[in-house]
């Protein structure tokens, strides 16, 4: 069979032809048709099955586009028309339900909530333990003996050596009991009238063998309570000195563990006689807080404006030196009143911190 529009032969399974792509004509219109030669077309075939081809399947996916487009307007009008229904439904409902609500007790409620959650916290705040910073180490003192502990200066060794000194009793008035000393063997100043040297006595033993001890205590009691700023002289309760307070000087008040008391410079003496190196000295007395024990300590010092020594400062003119005694010891305190503590030697602010690092441990 032949194309109509090209003549070129079409085989009979085919339906178009294989040259133009024309379908193939019908039986009765191909027995009854003449044979002629039909001129070439200029479209190419492939652009023709092509159109062809592409037409039905743009209508396809225009058609499906417009059917889902449909099928959403249509749900969502209808969850509208739901929505409606619902909030026609619930608004009333809800405004019956909060008609009876008393909004008074709701705060109350809520007040007690926020209070309850507070009490909470403040509970888990006292249940934590609290952590306590360490406390630093303490050094070990460099003297123990018995019932008192102590350091030297910074930098100091006075070499102490403790004993227990046996009870005097010879002289009722200046009797003493038997008391623990430490003597300083490497103090730094030798040749002084007095020893070097710290000693605590037991208040109960000396009250027992003196009979002027209670009037003595009483005093330096009621002093320590007071700490008088600028006193005329401070009770020196042990050592016991037959001798009277010439000068009070640098007086301070000093605590340590258990324990305070007063420091002071001073020199003693039986007459007229001149302030100087060798005779004047550092001393403390103290009393631990339960009144058990009272601590005496006699540390010489020096100071650069004073004499070595009284007899080179008077030399033959003694008769003269105490016809102006009373005006040349108020001069004297006067000046040393005035001095930096640290312009003694040893420090006056040394022996302080030596004197403060005492410890009593009463059995």
């Amino acid at each position: 069979m032949q194309c109509e529009r090209c003549g070129a032969d079409i085989p009979e399974e085919s339906s178009f032809c294989g040259q133009c792509g024309a379908p193939k004509p019908a039986q009765a219109t191909i027995r009854n048709a003449e044979p002629t030669a039909q001129p070439a077309q200029d479209v190419m075939p492939e652009q023709e099955v092509s159109k062809q081809s592409a037409q039905p399947a743009g209508t396809s996916s225009r058609n499906a586009g417009r059917t889902c487009l449909l099928v959403g307007l249509g749900c969502a009008g209808l969850m509208a028309i739901m929505f409606c229904a619902v909030l026609a439904f619930a608004v009333p409902w809800v405004q019956s339900v909060f008609e009876g609500v008393d909004f008074a007790d709701l705060e109350a409620v809520a007040t007690a909530m926020v209070e309850f959650s507070e009490i909470g916290e403040l509970e888990q705040e006292f249940l934590e333990p609290i952590s306590t910073p360490e406390s630093p180490e303490q050094p070990e003192p460099d003297v123990c003996f018995n019932v008192l502990c102590f350091s030297y200066p910074e930098g100091e060794d006075y070499d102490a050596l403790p004993s227990v000194l046996p009870a005097e009793l010879e002289m009722e008035w200046f009797s003493v009991p038997e008391h623990d000393d430490f003597t300083f063997y490497e103090y730094p100043l030798s040749g002084t009238f007095h020893k070097a040297h710290i000693s605590i006595y037991p208040v109960a033993d000396f009250l027992e063998v003196n009979q002027s001890a209670e009037e003595r205590m009483a005093e330096l009691e009621a002093f320590l309570a007071l700490k008088p700023k600028d006193p005329d002289s401070v009770p020196l309760v042990l050592p016991l000195f037959n001798a009277g307070q010439m000068i009070t000087v640098q007086v301070d008040y000093l605590e340590f563990e258990g324990g305070s008391g007063v420091r002071f410079v001073s020199q003693y003496g039986q007459a007229a006689w001149p302030i100087n190196n060798q005779d004047i000295f550092y001393a403390f007395q103290g009393l631990t807080d339960d009144g058990i024990y009272i601590i005496s300590a006699i540390l010489p010092v020096t100071h650069p404006n004073l004499p070595a020594d009284g007899e080179s400062f008077i030399g033959d003119e003694y008769e003269g030196f105490i016809n102006t005694y009373d005006a040349y010891i108020i001069g004297i305190e006067s000046q040393l009143e005035l001095e930096d503590p640290e312009s003694f030697f040893p420090e006056l602010t040394a022996l302080d911190e030596m004197l403060e690092t005492m410890r009593v441990e009463t059995p």
